[in-house]
């Protein structure tokens, strides 16, 4: 796993809120908190700040037969004659 970086914030119910993600370098994130500050930090008192993450392995979507949702016809196979 990678340590990546990301933008957070706090929104009016007290819940953390992503602002932004996918930063490679904690530089990089802390000069997107800067100007997420300068835009919106006066006008709504808000504050940003960034919080490292583990960014999770990509996982393939599984695919069904006959591309199901949810995965019926694996399960129960349509005869057809």
């Amino acid at each position: 796993m990678k340590t990546m970086y990301k933008v957070v914030t706090m929104d009016e119910f007290g819940l953390c809120v992503t602002q932004e993600d996918g930063f490679k370098t904690s530089a990089a994130a802390q000069q997107e908190a800067t100007e997420c500050i300068e835009r919106w930090g006066e006008q709504f008192g808000q504050d940003f700040w960034v919080e490292p993450y583990e960014q999770e392995p990509y996982k393939e979507p599984r695919v069904y037969n006959n591309n199901a949702v949810d995965g019926w016809e694996d399960l129960y196979p349509l005869d057809e004659y």
